[in-house]
C-alpha cells in the first residue's frame, strides 16, 4: 500500500532506499530497509518497524541507547553511501536529522489519538482524517495497540482481530502492512507456523495461506495462525502479505538448506514436486521467478559426483531407464547436459551386453525390459540425433537377446522333487539356470540385494544333484515367488551344474 501522497524517496542498487524527509520512512520500501538494518533489534523486543516509526516511546528508547543507535545509523549510512558513491559522514548526518523530524512528528499524531479501543472503524476514520498524515495517524494507532504484546502470536492475534464484516479497503492496507512485517521477522515464522521440520513441507504452509488449492500436505493448516491468515487473504486483497510470503519463499528457494533431504535420490523428486506446485499459477510463477531458482537448485543437485546417487544400482537397463527419466524431469540446460552425457556414456559402454541386466533375469523378461527402454528413449525430449544414436545401439541388443543365447539363457522347468531348503523350511523350485533360482510360493519378506544361504536340490534323469549355494535377492513377487542369482559353494557341484547347462564346455576346456 503506498502513503498517500508522493514523497521525497529514491531507491538506489540492492533495495537500499533514500529519504529527503521523515514522511518518507514510513513508505514500504523504507520500513523494508529499517527492518534490514534493525533486524535483530527489532526480533529482540517483537516489534515491527511499523512500531519503531510510529511509537514515539520505541523510537525514544533506541535514541536512549546511544551506541546502538550510533551503530545502526552508521551501517544504513554506509549502505546509502556505498549505493550513491557519497560520504558516509553526510548519510549520517542525514538520517539523524530525518529521525529526529519523525519523532516529533508522531509525537504530534500521538496526541490526536482517541481514546477508545482500536477498531477497524478507526482506523478508516483516523486515515480520512487529514488527507496528507491520515495514514500515519493510523499506523500511530495500530503501533498503539500492538503495545506490550507478549509474542507473535499476540500481536498477529490482535491484527487479525480488527478484521470483521464491513471493514473499509483502507484499513485492510494498514492490517496488511503490519502482518506482512510479523511474517518477516526471523523468529516469528516458527513460531506461528510452527518448529522447521523441512523446507517443502514451509513452502507449502506459506503458500497455503495464499491459496488454498497448495495446501497438500496435512500440516499446511496445523496452526490457528494459519487458518484465521487464510481465512483473512481468502475474502480481501493483501498485496504486502503477498509480497512478505514471496520475499520467504525466495529466501528458503536461495538457500542451500534441503527441501527435504541431503540424499540426492529423495531430493530430486521432492524438488520436482514443489516446482510443480510453484508454478501451477503462470503468473505467480513469473513473479516468483520460479524457473531461475529451480535451475539454481538442479545445478547443485544434480552433478556428475552426484550421479551414482541419482542413478543408482550395477545394470545398464534400469539406471538408464532412471537417467532418461531424470532427464525428463530436470530443470535446466545444464543438468541436462550432465544427465544427457551420463545417458550417453551408458550406452556406449564397451561392456553393455554383458552389464545390460541382472543375469538372473530370462531371455524373455531381458527382451521385455529392452522394450521398454525403447519405448522411454523414444518418448523422453531427447534431440532426433540423440535418439537415432541411441535406437542404433539399442535396436541390435534387442535382436541379439531375442535370439537368445540357448547354452547361456535356457532356464530348465523344474519337476515336483526339485526344492531349495531355506532356514529348514522345503521350497518348490520353479525354474533354474546356472546362474538363477525361482522359487516359491514362500512367505515372509524378502529385499532386494539380501544375501541367502541355501541347498538346492535337484531330480530328474538328466541330473540329481544336492548342493549348498548362496546369493542375493533379485526380486520378490506379490505372489511369494523369491528370484535370486546364487552361486554354488562346492566346487565340484559348481562344474556338475555348468556342464548340465551348457555340454559343450567340457569340450571347449
Amino acid at each position: 500500500m503506498n502513503v498517500s501522497a508522493p514523497t521525497g524517496i529514491t531507491e538506489a542498487t540492492g533495495g537500499v532506499v533514500l529519504c529527503q524527509d521523515a514522511h518518507a520512512l514510513s513508505e514500504r520500501r523504507a520500513r523494508a530497509m529499517i527492518g534490514r538494518v534493525c533486524r535483530d533489534y527489532l526480533d529482540e523486543n517483537i516489534l515491527i518497524p511499523i512500531e519503531l516509526l510510529h511509537h514515539s516511546g520505541h523510537a525514544k528508547l533506541l535514541n536512549g541507547a546511544e551506541n546502538l543507535c550510533a551503530a545502526l545509523v552508521q551501517k544504513a549510512a554506509v549502505a546509502q553511501a556505498q549505493a550513491t558513491n557519497s560520504p558516509v559522514r553526510d548519510k549520517v548526518k542525514k538520517l539523524y536529522a530525518i529521525t529526529t523530524a519523525a519523532i516529533t512528528q508522531v509525537e504530534t499524531f500521538e496526541k490526536r489519538l482517541p481514546s477508545t479501543p482500536l477498531t477497524h472503524r478507526l482506523l478508516a476514520q483516523l486515515i480520512a482524517s487529514d488527507p496528507l498524515y491520515g495514514t500515519r495517524i493510523a499506523y500511530s494507532a495500530l503501533a498503539h495497540h500492538l503495545e506490550f504484546s507478549k509474542n507473535w502470536t499476540e500481536k498477529a492475534d490482535r491484527c487479525l482481530a480488527l478484521f470483521d464484516t464491513g471493514i473499509d479497503q483502507g484499513a485492510i492496507g494498514i492490517l496488511d502492512e503490519a502482518l506482512a512485517e510479523i511474517l518477516q521477522a526471523k523468529s516469528s515464522v516458527p513460531e506461528l507456523l510452527g518448529k522447521f521440520r523441512d523446507a517443502r513441507l514451509r513452502i507449502i504452509q506459506l503458500m497455503a495461506i495464499l491459496d488454498k488449492r497448495y495446501a497438500i500436505d496435512d500440516a499446511a493448516y496445523d496452526t490457528e495462525f494459519a487458518q484465521r491468515l487464510h481465512a483473512v487473504v481468502a475474502k480481501h486483497s493483501m498485496p504486502a502479505l503477498r509480497d512478505a510470503v514471496i520475499q520467504l519463499l525466495r529466501r528458503l528457494l536461495i538457500s542451500s538448506v534441503p527441501l527435504l533431504s541431503e540424499e540426492p535420490a529423495e531430493e530430486f523428486p521432492a524438488t520436482r514436486e514443489v516446482y510443480a506446485l510453484l508454478t501451477k499459477d503462470r503468473d505467480f510463477a513469473l513473479e516468483l521467478g520460479a524457473a531461475d531458482l529451480f535451475e539454481k537448485r538442479m545445478v547443485r543437485l544434480v552433478t556428475a559426483e552426484k550421479l551414482n546417487k541419482l542413478v543408482p544400482g550395477y545394470y545398464s537397463a534400469p539406471k538408464l531407464m532412471t537417467a532418461l527419466k531424470l532427464f525428463e524431469e530436470v530443470i535446466g540446460d545444464g543438468p541436462k547436459e550432465i544427465l544427457l552425457k551420463y545417458i550417453a556414456y551408458l550406452y556406449e559402454h564397451r561392456d553393455l551386453e554383458k552389464e545390460f541386466v541382472d543375469p538372473a533375469y530370462t531371455t524373455e523378461e531381458k527382451v521385455e525390459i529392452a522394450n521398454e527402454l525403447r519405448k522411454l528413449t523414444i518418448s523422453t525430449g531427447l534431440s532426433d540425433h540423440r535418439r537415432e544414436q541411441f535406437l542404433g545401439i539399442l535396436d541390435p541388443l534387442i535382436q541379439r537377446l531375442s535370439k537368445g543365447d540357448q547354452r547361456r539363457s535356457t532356464r530348465n522347468q523344474c519337476g515336483p522333487e526339485d526344492h531349495v531348503v531355506l532356514e529348514g523350511a522345503r521350497i518348490p523350485l520353479k525354474n533354474w539356470s546356472a546362474i538363477g533360482l525361482l522359487f516359491g510360493p514362500i512367505s515372509g519378506t524378502f529385499l532386494e540385494g539380501e544375501l541367502l544361504k541355501l541347498t538346492v536340490k535337484i531330480k530328474n534323469p538328466k541330473l540329481q544333484i544336492t548342493f549348498d549355494a548362496e546369493g542375493d535377492v533379485v526380486r520378490y513377487t506379490d505372489e511369494g515367488f523369491v528370484a535370486m542369482k546364487y552361486r554354488c559353494l562346492d566346487t565340484q557341484a559348481a562344474k556338475k551344474v555348468a556342464l548340465y547347462f551348457d555340454p559343450l564346455a567340457g569340450a571347449k576346456a
